[in-house]
C-alpha cells in the first residue's frame, strides 16, 4: 500500500468543548415609578436631588429629605398665600398646614409629576377654603374666635377683650355676644352648645332631651335670625 494512501489513526478522545457562555442574570424588574420604591432611588447627595426625588425618598420615610422640601418651597408658599389672603396670621398657619398635608399625605404623591404641581394644588386648595370661610357670616366663623368655653352671659367687650387682641375680631365677638342675647332662650341655647360648645346633635340631645330634628330646627332659625341682627349674610349650617 503507498505510504501516501495511510490514513492517520483516529484518537479516541473528543475535541474540546469550547467553554459554556455564563448565565446572564435577569434584570430586576424596575419599581413602579408611582410607589416611590426606595429599589431605584438615586444615590447621589440630598442636596442635589431633584425635587421629585427628593418626594420620593420622602414616601420611603427619609425625613431629611422631606425637610429640604420644605427649605425649597417654604418662602413661595408663603408668598403665594400672602398673596392669595393678605393676612399675615393667616398666612403662616396656613403655610405651616401645606407642609402638614403634604407630609401626611405623601403616598398620594405620583412621581414623575412635578412636584411644585402637586404642592401648589394643596396649597390652593386651603388658601380657598380659607377665603370662604373669611366671607361667610360671623355667626359661621364664631368656632374660630377662640369662644369654646366663655361664660356667654358676661359683658360682651370684655369677653372679647379677653378672647383675643384683635381689635377687629373683639368687635365682631362683641356683636355677637350682644345679639345672642336678644334671641328666644331655646334658640340661644343650641347655639351655645352647637356652636359656641362644638357639641353635636346627639349630644346636645343627651343634655337637653329634645329630638334632633328640633334641635336642628332652632339652629337654623336662631342662627338666621342672630345674622339678620348683626347685618351679615347667612348661612345654613352644614347637617350632621
Amino acid at each position: 500500500m503507498n505510504l501516501m494512501e495511510r490514513r492517520a489513526p483516529q484518537s479516541t478522545r473528543s475535541s474540546p468543548r469550547p467553554p459554556a457562555k455564563p448565565a446572564v442574570p435577569p434584570r430586576p424588574a424596575p419599581s413602579d415609578p408611582g410607589t416611590g420604591g426606595a429599589a431605584d432611588l438615586k444615590a447621589q447627595p440630598l442636596g442635589k436631588a431633584s425635587d421629585e426625588e427628593l418626594m420620593r425618598r420622602a414616601q420611603n420615610g427619609d425625613r431629611q429629605a422631606f425637610s429640604i422640601v420644605y427649605e425649597r418651597y417654604n418662602a413661595a408658599v408663603l408668598s403665594y398665600l400672602y398673596r392669595m389672603l393678605g393676612n399675615v396670621e393667616d398666612v403662616e398657619s396656613i403655610g405651616q398646614e401645606v407642609f402638614l398635608r403634604a407630609f401626611r399625605f405623601a403616598p398620594t404623591y405620583r412621581f414623575p409629576e412635578k412636584l411644585s404641581t402637586w404642592l401648589f394644588t394643596i396649597t390652593r386648595n386651603l388658601a380657598i377654603n380659607n377665603a370662604r370661610r373669611r366671607k361667610r357670616s360671623p355667626v359661621r366663623n364664631v368656632t374660630e374666635l377662640n369662644l369654646e368655653g366663655v361664660e356667654v352671659s358676661s359683658d360682651p367687650y370684655q369677653v372679647a377683650t379677653r378672647a383675643t387682641d384683635n381689635v377687629e375680631k373683639q368687635e365682631e365677638i362683641a356683636r355677637v355676644l350682644k345679639a345672642l342675647e336678644d334671641l328666644p332662650t331655646d334658640q340661644k341655647e343650641v347655639i351655645v352648645l352647637g356652636v359656641f360648645q362644638d357639641l353635636s346633635y346627639a349630644q346636645m340631645k343627651a343634655i337637653t332631651g329634645t329630638k334632633a330634628v328640633t334641635l336642628r330646627s332652632r339652629m337654623f332659625h336662631g342662627l338666621r335670625k342672630l345674622a339678620k341682627m348683626i347685618g351679615a349674610e347667612f348661612d345654613a349650617p352644614v347637617e350632621e
